[in-house]
């Protein structure tokens, strides 16, 4: 059950981490459950677990990269041994990272804090509480606020006001700006969006093999499969279980239609590369691990819009995604065969909800972070009628 990603195993795949991550977050809230007695048939309580089950397994996917960003921080501070330990960082970890004559210096660092963390429980006790306050801070929140979502437990209200000044930089009145202050971020110069823009019109677009592989998605889905869930069949059902079933998905299309290519144009010589094919990756996986909410609200804006009612019933499908009628909240049974035997529908589908995860969940929060996408996050790119865009945009919470 590997926590890192060895570079030197050529068997070893990313999405290991993932699906060890989830193993790790379903039974640890599960404890918490059962440590306070709470009951497990409680619809919020339900919800609450998932969100921190959530976290777990984004914060352990890329412990890697949040632990890399501290380390640079605490050797820029040159923090002393007793600041470095309220982050839970170990001096013998950042020695072993400044000595650039070593080549293994890393994988040093690496056996340091090891060593470290098995010995002394406050240090790893700290370690925890530093990774996580980054990614709530710095990961998850920004996208989160600018698009008005709430979540239990947004803000970073278990550091102290050292801590928080040594990981965040000095904020004055530490109380009100742990949920308010948001991270400085480089924004590429004018130069350098117009080498990307200049890039990526020369670049295929990503959309039509993201919108391929939802749609694909249908068809698995409506399996039930019990071994390679899409979607909570049961209460035995995990979470974890639906996203390693994604991945494995999204990294089978991708493998699928590479062969394809290269049997259909062996001589072309195009090749995805790597940031391109985990966008692609990226996004299938997050429009399937929302796929329930993202249909629900869809079905939700369109019955209670205008153009639910402008749009006849016989053309809902091929407009609007939607079987007609209430079968969608209905029988969730006939979607799956109508999406299985009608491609048109299982098409329009796909369009819209990964419209709707764009919109909604990828682009706020790549506006917030003042990060980009490779080839854009714009859903008017394939979503034309303006009266589409226009029921799709996010809305504020009330």
């Amino acid at each position: 059950m590997p926590l890192r990603f060895d570079p030197d195993n050529g068997k070893m795949e990313p999405w290991e981490i993932t699906f060890t991550a989830g193993k790790i977050a379903q039974p640890a809230v599960e404890r918490w459950r059962d440590s306070l007695g709470l009951p497990d048939d409680d619809q919020q309580l339900k919800e609450e677990m998932e969100v921190m089950a959530g976290r777990i397994v984004a914060t352990v996917s890329r412990l890697e990269e949040l632990e890399g960003e501290l380390l640079r921080r605490c050797e820029e501070a040159k923090l002393s041994a007793e600041d470095l330990s309220l982050l839970g960082v170990s001096m013998d970890e950042i020695i072993a990272l400044q000595d650039r004559s070593d080549s293994k210096r890393v994988e040093n660092a690496m056996a340091a804090i090891d060593a470290a963390c098995l010995i002394d429980d406050t240090l790893r006790y700290n370690r925890a509480k530093t990774v996580f306050a980054m990614f709530l801070h710095e990961l998850e929140g920004p996208g989160l606020r600018q698009n008005n979502v709430v979540l239990p437990c947004m803000e970073v209200d278990f550091l102290g006001k050292k801590e928080w000044d040594l990981l965040f930089g000095s904020s004055g009145d530490n109380d009100s700006e742990r949920s308010t202050e948001q991270p400085v971020q480089a924004t590429p110069s004018d130069s350098s969006k117009e080498q990307i823009n200049s890039n990526a019109s020369n670049r295929p677009s990503l959309h039509p093999l993201v919108i391929e592989a939802i749609e694909e998605s249908f068809r698995l889905r409506a399996k039930n499969s019990t071994t390679s869930p899409l979607r909570k069949i049961d209460a035995s059902t995990e979470w974890y279980e639906i996203e390693f079933s994604a991945m494995k998905h999204a990294e089978r299309f991708l493998e699928k239609h590479a062969k394809q290519q290269q049997q259909q144009q062996p001589n072309n010589g195009f090749q995805w590369t790597d940031e391109e094919l985990h966008t692609i990756g990226g996004r299938v996986v997050g429009v399937l691990m929302r796929l329930d909410d993202l249909e629900w609200e869809w079905h939700h804006r369109v019955t209670t819009s205008s153009l639910g009612k402008v749009v006849p019933e016989e053309d809902w499908k091929r407009n609007l995604g939607l079987h007609p009628g209430s079968v969608e909240q209905e029988c969730i049974r006939t979607v799956d065969l109508a999406l299985v035997e009608d491609k048109e529908f299982a098409r329009r589908r796909a369009e819209i909800m990964y419209a709707m995860f764009l919109m909604n969940i990828e682009e706020p929060g790549v506006k917030a972070s003042g990060s980009s996408v490779v080839g854009g996050s714009s859903a008017k790119d394939f979503i034309e009628d303006s009266k589409y865009i226009e029921l799709m945009m996010p809305r504020l919470k009330k």
